[in-house]
């Protein structure tokens, strides 16, 4: 990450001096339900299409000869922005994309439940962090192909670079630690115990690589490490469902972004010191439901983040920390990043809009945050998201009772008025620290809903 020596452009998250945001330049969403990776121009926040990597759920995906990929979920990008890297995690799909003409370069298949990738500094090789095992997958990113593992803790689940390159970052969903792995050698060199939480599902380098934040959005919380000594200074209390870290300079003192999911919020933290303990500065209301994937521009101007639950890209100008756009992107994105340089101003031969189409985009999403019957402190986010044959129901319950079956119900049209069952669950999953409490996560659901029933009487009780 940060500084890219030797080229006329720096990546984001990158030291003061970066160059502004110009046309050349894209952000990339990766769209978990449509399956595409939506493409916006940050210069004016056009979106520009979407690159189709599979049918959108569920459409084909059940098909013997279905050979799409299933569930677009992370990005990353090589340093010179020429290409992307797309993790399906369902298909365990490593994607290479050529940003200046959206054309696939290459697709391999990896580990199990591969979830982030990243290129090192020879803009060619990806390491890909596979959560359903306990190595990395190196790849080669242009012909296509595995070309070693590195075995590390049980389930990494993202890979970053330092930036000078030398070192790489991983961190688990299985084991409450940062593995540190010399990129020369590919092997283990340190291992950072200590961890808030055995699953951290994402994490981010500051842009001067002397900084790691590693969000645990199981228990709401993050770990705060300095990398000078590869010491954990504090563990953050972020909120219930954090998310997503990423880290700006503003006015010459770096500042940390954690999306928080259930408050539909960015906190924001000053630190001054890798050592020191970051104070709190504020938080940012969100312009949609569930922010989820951030990062920023190389000048440090903007910060970028996706609302999952309402398909959207909120766009914060970092100079009042405040969202001034919000557009519509591709349907459940997860992550985000943005490509200094993906679109040459020199090139005669490609315009950036090749191989777009609109697949995900324009469609139908309804949210509604309801109390659930018989469950005084339960609440549910119910999302329904338009697609093609089926619409999609998603339940995210909160602060349930432990292993109790839960109903779902609505309204339908064509009854006379009667509440007809539309799906139903169990909640198994414990909330760690409270005895008797589950969450539901994501509970799935599909029928032609908005065509027959009403979205406003949807109920949640017990059985």
């Amino acid at each position: 990450m940060g500084v890219v020596t030797g080229t006329e452009i720096r990546q984001a998250p990158a030291l003061p001096g970066a160059q502004f945001i110009s046309a050349s330049d894209r952000v990339y969403t990766a769209d978990q339900t449509s399956n595409t990776v939506t493409v916006i121009k940050p210069l004016t926040n056009e979106v520009l299409g979407t690159i189709t990597l599979g049918k959108p759920r569920v459409s084909d995906q059940f098909n013997p000869q279905y050979l799409g990929v299933i569930n677009s979920h992370g990005l990353g990008f090589s340093l010179d922005g020429q290409f992307l890297s797309h993790v399906a995690v369902t298909t365990n799909t490593l994607t290479v994309i050529r940003t200046s003409n959206n054309s696939i370069v290459s697709q391999t298949s990896v580990g199990r439940a591969a979830h982030e990738a990243f290129f090192t500094h020879d803009n060619r090789t990806v390491w890909v962090a596979c959560r359903g095992t306990n190595f990395v997958d190196i790849v080669d990113g242009i012909e296509g192909k595995v070309i070693s593992q590195i075995k590390t803790e049980p389930g990494p689940s993202k890979v970053l670079f330092s930036p000078d390159g030398k070192t790489a970052y991983v961190n688990h969903i299985k084991s409450p630690t940062l593995s540190i792995i010399d990129v020369e050698t590919r092997k283990v060199i340190y291992t950072i115990k200590g961890l808030a939480h055995v699953f951290s599902s994402d994490m981010m380098i500051s842009a001067d690589g002397l900084r790691l934040w590693a969000v645990h959005k199981m228990i709401g919380k993050t770990t705060v490490i300095n990398l000078e000594d590869r010491t954990v200074v504090t563990v953050l209390d972020t909120g219930e469902e954090s998310n997503h870290p990423m880290f700006a300079v503003i006015n010459g003192t770096t500042h940390a972004f954690v999306t928080v999911a259930a408050s539909n919020n960015t906190k924001v933290w000053r630190q001054d010191r890798p050592s020191s303990v970051p104070v709190f500065v504020q938080s940012i209301p969100a312009g949609g439901i569930e922010p989820h994937g951030i990062w920023v521009s190389p000048d440090n101007t903007r910060i970028y983040w996706v609302n999952e639950h309402s398909d959207t890209l909120d766009i914060v100008d970092t100079s009042s920390f405040k969202v001034i756009s919000t557009v519509k992107v591709g349907q459940e994105s997860q992550a985000v990043v943005y490509v200094a340089g993906a679109v040459p101003s020199t090139s005669y031969s490609v315009t950036g809009i090749e191989n777009l189409g609109t697949q995900g985009l324009g469609k139908r999403v309804e949210n509604r945050i309801i109390r659930v019957i018989g469950s005084p402190r339960a609440t549910a986010l119910f999302t329904i998201r338009e697609l093609d044959g089926l619409d999609m129901i998603q339940v995210i319950g909160r602060t349930l009772e432990i292993n109790q079956t839960y109903i779902a119900t609505a309204i339908c049209k064509g009854c006379r008025g009667n509440r007809l069952q539309i799906l139903s669950f169990n909640a198994t999953m414990p909330i760690p620290g409270e005895m008797g409490c589950a969450v539901a996560p994501q509970v799935l659901s599909y029928l032609p809903f908005f065509s027959n029933y009403d979205v406003d009487s949807i109920a949640l009780s017990k059985a």
